[in-house]
């Protein structure tokens, strides 16, 4: 339909979706304004109210991406020079201050979270050995050779105290069903009380994972969309596993798919169970010597 032909208040739909997208886009209302330098025919208020009525679960936590993070600490581990010395290759369009960096290896030093995120292990009613992943694409190649689009599954920030349900909501409609979002069509899909069955502490963040088994009507061609993951596809757990060496995977992904066969094997007598990634256990036992100021 020609933009022309449209009424008044079909105008006024379609604008409310472009906004509804770009917020998913940006993760932020802030973000959105600045990207289009403030010239947004809406209040800031009424850009809140806009998601509200869409039923948009807010961005969780803080500014800077938990794969960013993720990303600059696990290159620091490998590497094993001071944080400073790393900190001054990094990009312009790397946001995370020095001051978080310095706050989340003290908190993995002390083995201390601080923070509440979600995943989620999608799979088909049909076959339970497979699960959605995608890769990352929500932030830029770091300088340092970290490769961009890391294998992940959908995660991100939660909100403390907030019902599992929000919490999952928030990553389906981000990472997910985008589109459906936009278009005020998510598939109805989260169990009434969902539980997680086993928790990872991946940096400074306690991360809870949660199985989500989909119906086979929903998964055409075209399911799945995220401005934040592209390439969405089911895979083998064993597969991913089996080639975590050789693919770049995202901090906590190899233990997250093998807590997720133990979760198969044992049944939901053991659950829910915790694990300290690998990268949190690499990151404790040379905590110190990164925090080192370069010489």
């Amino acid at each position: 339909m020609r933009e022309e032909s449209l009424s008044p208040k079909e105008k006024e739909i379609q604008f409310f979706k472009m906004i509804v997208a770009e917020y998913l886009k940006y993760g932020s209302v802030d973000e959105v304004f600045r990207q289009h330098e403030y010239s947004i025919p809406i209040s800031y208020m009424g850009f809140h109210r806009v998601l509200d009525k869409w039923g948009i679960m807010k961005a969780a936590g803080p500014n800077s991406k938990l794969s960013e993070v993720a990303c600059f600490l696990t290159t620091l581990s490998q590497e094993k020079i001071p944080l400073e010395k790393l900190y001054r290759h990094m990009p312009p369009s790397f946001q995370v201050s020095m001051s978080t960096l310095h706050r989340v290896l003290h908190c993995i030093k002390e083995e201390f979270t601080r923070r509440v995120g979600t995943a989620l292990m999608i799979t088909t009613g049909e076959n339970q050995d497979q699960v959605l992943v995608g890769n990352d694409v929500s932030m830029p190649r770091l300088e340092l050779g970290k490769a961009f689009g890391s294998l992940s599954l959908p995660m991100g920030y939660s909100k403390a105290g907030e019902s599992s349900f929000d919490s999952i909501l928030r990553v389906l409609q981000q990472e997910v069903f985008t589109l459906h979002t936009v278009e005020e069509q998510m598939p109805e899909i989260i169990q009434k009380d969902p539980k997680a069955f086993m928790d990872i502490s991946l940096l400074d963040v306690k991360v809870a994972v949660y199985h989500l088994p989909l119906p086979v009507g929903i998964l055409g061609e075209g399911s799945f969309s995220s401005f934040k993951l592209e390439n969405l596809r089911f895979a083998p757990v064993a597969e991913l596993i089996e080639k975590s060496q050789s693919q770049n995977l995202r901090a906590g992904m190899v233990e997250i798919f093998k807590g997720y066969q133990r979760y198969l094997k044992l049944g939901k007598a053991a659950l829910p169970f915790s694990e300290i990634s690998l990268l949190n256990q690499e990151l404790g036992r040379v905590a110190l010597e990164l925090l080192e100021p370069s010489k």
